[in-house]
């Protein structure tokens, strides 16, 4: 829990638990939600993938809801704060971050302005507050796109305009006639996912 003068940004936090020695260094996952807070994400995706990637050695698994959720800055210093008191706490190398909704906007801004985060992924985001997501390809890192195209929240041109503007490595993933929680796909989305933060988090030491 991070302390300000007036409201606080919680986390929840999961540690491998394998401890066996690997060839990567400790790294997180930190998933956030829209604009509505809360841990949960996406059809409720988070804390089950958060249990998931215990499975991993080296892994430390955050779901953070925000001070003022749906305000962009405040948001992205929230994320900002939980990096650097996990750098302190358990000294972590490299970060993932998920995003669902306002929180894409969050996450992509985060990725350009913290020298660790590797990679980003998206889930049914909005395209405000997102235009930085072209640079995050200039600084070697990562983007997945997520999003139902059955979405009346927010439409999946967003998703397509952000792929648009990002550059390599980057993936857009679409399903057809899904809503803005991508509920109808929820385990497909999950091991999507999982498996982009682990080829992200397990990336040997050079």
């Amino acid at each position: 829990m991070m302390n300000t003068n007036e409201r606080h940004a919680n986390i929840r936090v999961y540690i491998s638990k394998n401890v066996q020695q690997c060839n990567y260094p400790c790294g997180t996952l930190i998933m956030v939600a829209g604009a509505g807070g809360g841990y949960t994400g996406p059809a409720a995706i988070y804390p089950d993938l958060a249990k998931e990637m215990q499975e991993y050695p080296n892994i430390i698994s955050v779901q953070m809801d925000y001070r003022y959720p749906g305000d962009l800055e405040p948001c992205v210093q929230d994320v900002i704060e939980t990096i650097d008191l996990l750098v302190s706490k358990y000294q972590i190398e490299r970060v993932v971050l998920i995003g669902w909704s306002f929180g894409g906007a969050v996450v992509i801004s985060t990725g350009v302005q913290h020298r660790l985060v590797r990679a980003i992924a998206t889930v049914a985001s909005q395209t405000a507050g997102a235009n930085s997501v072209s640079q995050l390809a200039q600084m070697g890192k990562a983007c997945l796109f997520i999003h139902g195209k059955g979405d009346q929240c927010l439409p999946f041109r967003c998703s397509e305009q952000l792929y648009r503007l990002a550059g390599e490595p980057k993936e857009l993933v679409l399903y057809d006639g899904d809503n803005h929680g991508v509920t109808n796909h929820r385990g497909e989305v999950k091991d999507k996912l999982k498996q982009f933060a682990l080829q992200y988090l397990c990336l040997p030491t050079k």
